[in-house]
């Protein structure tokens, strides 16, 4: 048992051995099929040719992906076909743009000549790709100003802005293609994402652009200074007297009103000022709702520092006698 499995195992390795030898001969031939096939000239093939475009890239900004090849068909010798098939060592075919901002598109006729030159010694047969469409803005800087969107920016309740919003800088240098530009038209707005906020607010915040915006668009300063004071309206209430205006002798209102009750919101600061003034409730004829006899109450030059106000009560009923 042990010679068969012997005489078996040399089996096995001559086998292998010969198939190695095949393999390589195999390859071999192969090897000198296609160099001897490289050698020989008049193939056809198309190949994608690789471009470059050359334009101030200080003054002018592509704003959309460029083109990076063309597609063109070429005969010549197997060897520089390989090399160009591949791109071996291959220079890309560099298409000058003196004024890129004034065209979109490039038409192949106007640099087919060149094209074919710097193919040597391969020979340009057509080129297939008709049309090289590119989309390059001049560059320029503007000022803009800068705004706080407030809508994503909640207050707590009775809390308002104390006085105007300091930003600083207010202006901003924006650096960019001129289309790009143009989407922000005449201001930059930051947002504040705060939810019921109710203390003054100090802080130095960057610009942001929209996604779609930032490789395009350079900003000076990146960050602004935004600073503002919030105050709050308490809640009171106040009984003032009440007076009748322009009230003929046959017309009265239910009941003898003396005063009422003024329920109102005050700024925090101005508490003592309100406890200062004279409020008086008009009651004013000429005021009155014709449709169903009533009038309400007024209190004319009421300061700007009071708000929310209600009466108690708020509407009276006309008797005419």
């Amino acid at each position: 048992m042990n010679k068969f499995e012997k005489y078996f195992g040399k089996l096995k390795k001559k086998k292998a051995s010969d198939i190695k030898v095949v393999v390589l001969c195999v390859i071999a031939a192969t090897t000198f099929w296609v160099l001897n096939a490289l050698n020989k000239d008049n193939y056809l093939t198309v190949v994608n040719y690789p471009i470059s475009f050359e334009y101030n890239k200080e003054e002018y900004m592509a704003v959309e992906k460029l083109p990076s090849n063309i597609k063109i068909e070429i005969t010549g010798n197997g060897w520089d076909l390989f090399r160009k098939y591949f791109n071996v060592n291959v220079p890309p075919f560099s298409i000058e743009l003196p004024n890129p901002d004034k065209q979109k598109y490039l038409l192949s006729s106007a640099y087919r000549r060149s094209l074919s030159e710097i193919l040597e010694p391969t020979n340009l047969s057509a080129i297939l790709t008709d049309t090289l469409k590119f989309n390059i803005d001049k560059i320029v800087t503007e000022e803009f100003k800068i705004r706080l969107d407030t809508s994503q920016l909640t207050l707590a309740p009775h809390f308002q802005f104390a006085d105007s919003i300091y930003i600083e800088p207010i202006l901003v240098q924006v650096k960019g293609p001129e289309s790009k530009i143009n989407v922000l038209k005449d201001s930059l707005y930051i947002s504040i994402e705060e939810d019921g906020l109710k203390q003054s607010y100090d802080q130095l915040m960057p610009l942001e652009l929209s996604e779609e915006l930032t490789p395009f668009i350079s900003l000076d300063p990146k960050s602004v200074h935004v600073k503002f004071d919030l105050v709050e309206f308490i809640e009171g209430n106040k009984r003032i007297p009440v007076e009748q205006k322009n009230f003929p002798n046959n017309v009265s209102i239910d009941g003898e009103i003396k005063s009422i009750l003024l329920n109102y919101r005050v700024d925090e600061r101005r508490v003592s000022d309100l406890q200062e003034i004279e409020l008086v409730g008009i009651i004013d004829y000429y005021q009155r709702n014709k449709d169903d006899s009533t009038v309400q109450i007024e209190i004319p030059d009421l300061p700007d520092y009071i708000e929310s106000i209600a009466f108690e009560p708020n509407t009276f009923k006309l008797n005419y006698e």
